[in-house]
């Protein structure tokens, strides 16, 4: 859980970052993800931006890496 720096912050905060904030992907999930693309499934993906991110892009509007 995150150190808010005070029990209000918590109670206000917690609960919305929960709600918009996802979870990271595990690494079988990304494996799946790279399964699936190599597989003979995944024969006509070609061109397209797969995100593994866990929607963060989604939750967040647009995602720069620094």
């Amino acid at each position: 859980m995150a150190n808010w720096g005070s029990q209000l912050a918590a109670e206000r905060l917690g609960p919305l970052m929960q709600a918009t904030v996802p979870t990271p992907a595990t690494a079988v999930q990304l494996a799946a993800s790279i399964t699936f693309l190599l597989s003979d499934n995944g024969t006509n993906v070609n061109g397209a931006i797969l995100a593994s991110d866990g929607e963060l892009v989604g939750a967040v509007g647009e995602w720069h890496p620094t």
